[in-house]
């Protein structure tokens, strides 16, 4: 079995990757959404079997307030109903250098803080260095034969945040390098009539400059036959450049059996030269439309116009901005479907491979 749950993070991500035999999966979960999100995701950590509670991997993507939150949360919950092999999340010292004596703005600041008081794991699979791409990209195999493929952040992107880091822990009274008492975490980093599907794939695509989003961790998740893309909030220009090599191997396009896009379906992170890349039927989006109205009707737009099949966009929110693809004769006219949770259960849906 595969199976990825997106679970109600609001306008972030909290997703939980199931893989194995069914009556004894493994789990890997990526992102905890904002601090509400933590009463969902506790709940249905509690519903796993208590044998089931060690989780092969949790992933922080980057520092970003909707997907730190909630695993911070976790953390400094003494009652967290799960346990976990490693933990991969860039610390402030990561941005630098591999110098695990200094560490680090705000949420950041406060996970590296939590990390160390209980002496978590922390990215193992790369001794303790910094999760990024490299010359070849890494992989790594979990138990259970799961590989995950680092297709972000690289260098480059991971030092354009120390600036943004240091200024953001300036603001809170904070310093990159020292352990922080838990503060008022209100203000994050992330502060950034007709209508024709074909116009909008082709308005002019104007990349993401956001540095906590650049250094978002993107993974490439094979497990036997299938294969996920889990994007983060990651930079279309770096995907690209981690994807063109797998595709020309691939015969020109990279399958893949689901892509979580970037960025919640934002306009400056999914762009048609990374869309060309790939051949993909399933597009997963992860957002509520607060505070930043995503996803982008040109960004979905894209994902319907480019590549080689018919698509299914699917949402863990029905929403004015998720509903608005409901059109039964845009979707006839262009090859798409679209899925939502039920009314119930609004901010969770399972995909299955």
């Amino acid at each position: 079995m595969l199976e990825l749950e997106m679970l109600p993070a609001r306008e972030g991500d909290c997703l939980l990757l199931s893989y194995g035999h069914p009556d004894s999966p493994r789990r890997v979960l990526v992102d905890g959404g904002r601090t509400t999100t933590y009463a969902d995701l506790k709940t249905r950590l509690c519903q796993l079997p208590e044998k089931r509670r060690t989780f092969e991997l949790v992933v922080v993507t980057h520092v970003d307030r909707d997907h730190i939150e909630g695993i911070l949360a976790m953390l400094e919950d003494p009652a967290r109903p799960i346990q976990f092999r490693d933990f991969w999340f860039n610390g402030y010292h990561h941005l630098i250098n591999d110098n695990v004596e200094s560490f680090g703005p705000r949420q950041g600041e406060m996970l590296t803080t939590e990390i160390l008081k209980q002496r978590l794991p922390w990215n193992l699979a790369f001794k303790g260095k910094s999760v990024e791409t490299r010359k070849e990209l890494p992989t790594i195999e979990l138990e259970g034969n799961l590989k995950l493929t680092i297709l972000s952040p690289n260098r480059e992107k991971l030092e354009a945040l120390i600036p943004k880091w240091e200024a953001g822990c300036a603001e809170a009274g904070l310093i990159p390098g020292s352990p922080a008492a838990r503060s008022d975490l209100s203000d994050g980093l992330e502060a950034f009539g007709s209508f024709k599907i074909e116009t909008a794939a082709e308005e002019p695509f104007k990349k993401d400059s956001s540095k906590p989003n650049g250094s978002s961790i993107a993974l490439l998740v094979e497990y036997e036959d299938k294969r996920l893309l889990l994007a983060g909030d990651a930079h279309a220009d770096l995907l690209v450049e981690s994807i063109q090599p797998l595709a020309q191997k691939a015969g020109g396009k990279l399958f893949l059996d689901a892509f979580k896009v970037s960025h919640h379906g934002s306009a400056s992170n999914t762009s048609r030269e990374l869309l060309n890349l790939i051949s993909c039927p399933t597009y997963l989006i992860s957002t509520n439309g607060s505070i930043y109205s995503h996803p982008d009707k040109s960004a979905l737009a894209r994902m319907v116009m480019c590549g080689d099949m018919e698509k299914e966009l699917v949402f863990n929110y029905e929403t004015p901005q998720t509903s608005f693809w409901k059109n039964s004769a845009w979707q006839e006219h262009n090859g798409y479907s679209t899925r939502y949770p039920s009314s119930v259960e609004s901010g969770t849906i399972k995909v299955s491979f």
